[in-house]
């Protein structure tokens, strides 16, 4: 358990596990290191896994002036020049694609590999953009995140396992306030078309068939944005198939990572 302190003074809680080449999982806009909990033990075994909070999430708290998506890909750099890694592979959800992507886009020579999952991600089109916007409506008639009653989940293993849900909100409720996905769509976040030119990172871009946060096919249209990246289809999920079909999940990173970088 770590603390380092990004470019502005603002500290980020990270902690690793294992050893070998570096992973590190990179969280969306519900969760936190915690939510990593059946990848963790999974991927250690072979590799350095590194699990972070995002600013102004749960042991990063920042100043909301402070609390903005740019400074994301910022944090990870600091994060990797603290720990002394040159290269890592990043794992990351929805929002954490807001780290991941434009740090392989604007600094590929610190990026081995990138795998994202249930994510629009930065990567700018009118498609994308108003995807963003509809996912930034779902609360109820009191302002209440729809997602905490299974929007964005495959209703059948809700009902299933009303666990899970369950453990997702606590999960979720161990962050602060302040954050706001307005952020996501500011116009120094966008990623161009234009600035994809020689993009040469191996890419995956995943999603689940149930999601109804974003939409079924989101990953397909952002796979279309980044040059050369492939696309898996989590049938059985939402919009986070690490936390509700962590099985397959687990299984298609491994085969991604030992494609790439094994």
């Amino acid at each position: 358990m770590s603390y380092v302190t990004s470019f502005d003074g603002t500290r980020i809680y990270y902690e690793t596990y294992g050893q070998g080449k570096p992973l590190l999982f990179i969280h969306g806009g519900g969760g936190n290191t915690i939510c990593w909990y059946q990848q963790v033990p999974f991927f250690a075994k072979k590799y350095k896994v590194i699990v972070m909070d995002l600013r102004g999430f749960k042991n990063s708290p920042c100043p909301v002036e402070l609390n903005h998506t740019r400074h994301y890909p910022a944090d990870v750099l600091a994060l990797l020049d603290h720990e002394g890694i040159d290269k890592v592979n990043l794992v990351c959800q929805s929002l954490g694609a807001w780290a991941g992507l434009p740090l392989a886009v604007k600094h590929p020579e610190r990026v081995e590999s990138l795998f994202i999952s249930g994510s629009p991600t930065p990567a700018y089109s009118p498609q994308t953009w108003q995807i963003l916007t509809n996912a930034g409506e779902v609360f109820d008639a009191a302002g209440k995140d729809l997602r905490s009653k299974s929007v964005g989940w495959n209703r059948q293993n809700v009902e299933a396992h009303p666990e899970m849900l369950h453990l997702y909100s606590c999960i979720k409720a161990l962050n602060p306030a302040g954050f706001t996905a307005r952020t996501m769509q500011s116009d120094d976040v966008k990623i161009h078309p234009e600035e994809f030119n020689n993009y040469k990172i191996p890419t995956l871009m995943t999603g689940g068939s149930h999601d109804d946060f974003l939409t079924p096919d989101s990953h397909h249209l952002v796979a279309a944005l980044i040059p050369g990246a492939s696309k898996y289809t989590f049938e059985n999920s939402g919009h986070s198939p690490y936390f509700e079909s962590a099985d397959e999940f687990n299984r298609v990173l491994a085969e991604f990572l030992k494609k790439t970088i094994d």
